[in-house]
């Protein structure tokens, strides 16, 4: 299918590579890109991402048929309440937030059903801004999609049917298992990341190397959209870290009591869930 308005509302790195995509798969006739940075769409527009800029989401979103909220998680339904007086009827309204409970809760009511359904693309990187996205960012990504018991399958079909388009994997879960899945998955890795860098004394910084670097990459991340992330999520991220928190108690016990048998298992456990992961990305 071939989209004949598409509003890109926060045109940053998701936004930007959402669009360099419909671009380059030819899967819209227009592009429009709604901020509130100029420099930024203009960055979009010389990129090719957008093919109009404007900070009007009422005229962005006139007449679209898809509209794609890429801003923070709670502007969402507020951005995506304002877009829906002007697009098409029958047009789809998504996003691309991190979590979905909150999201999805205070859409009752203000979104249709008919109209809108959650998306979290799994995808990006610890830059952001639309000068690091890239058309490719979503082939083979997994697209999580929360629809809830009174969400339309018809809306269901077309949604994946658009993430599939762009090249990507849907998997279909609650914003409940959502939330408490990507705590885990993803927002765990980020707190631990930032812990591991934080244990790091300032006098040892020139003795760190590639591990390290690799290790806390993700600490780089933009901290206030991560502490809004938290603090959405903070229920499942609380018990993410407090699982984490019981596996190192089992290495520091095993370090005590110098049982390097336990550490190589230890060890061997991480390498063996690593090599899993590493082993289906590779395939997929």
């Amino acid at each position: 299918m071939v989209w004949q308005r598409v509003c890109i509302i926060g045109v940053g790195l998701l936004g930007g590579s959402i669009g360099l995509a419909l671009h380059r798969k030819r899967l819209a006739r227009k592009v429009v890109g709604v901020g509130r940075t100029i420099s930024k769409l203009d960055t979009a527009l010389r990129r090719g991402a957008i093919d109009e800029a404007t900070d009007d989401i009422l005229v962005g979103a006139k007449e679209a048929d898809l509209v794609i909220a890429c801003v923070p998680i709670r502007s969402i339904v507020d951005t995506l309440e304002i877009a829906a007086r002007v697009a098409l009827p029958n047009a789809i309204l998504t996003d691309v937030g991190s979590t979905k409970q909150t999201i999805v809760r205070n859409a009752v009511g203000r979104l249709s059903d008919h109209q809108f359904v959650g998306s979290h693309p799994i995808a990006g990187g610890h830059h952001s801004g639309v000068e690091h996205a890239v058309g490719t960012l979503l082939d083979g990504a997994v697209v999580v999609i929360t629809p809830t018991p009174s969400t339309s399958p018809d809306l269901i079909q077309r949604v994946t049917n658009f993430w599939e388009s762009m090249g990507s994997r849907i998997s279909q879960l609650t914003p409940e298992e959502h939330d408490e899945a990507l705590a885990i998955s993803s927002h765990l890795p980020h707190m631990v990341a930032s812990a591991l860098a934080i244990s790091t004394p300032e006098e040892l910084i020139p003795f760190v190397g590639k591990g390290w670097m690799d290790s806390t990459r993700i600490a780089a991340s933009n901290s206030q959209l991560w502490r809004q992330i938290l603090e959405e999520n903070h229920g499942p991220a609380l018990q993410a870290m407090k699982k984490f928190a019981t596996i190192c108690e089992t290495w520091i016990e095993a370090l005590e009591q110098a049982d390097f048998d336990r550490v190589e298992q230890l060890l061997k456990s991480g390498k063996a869930t690593r090599e899993a992961v590493a082993s289906r990305h590779s395939v997929g």
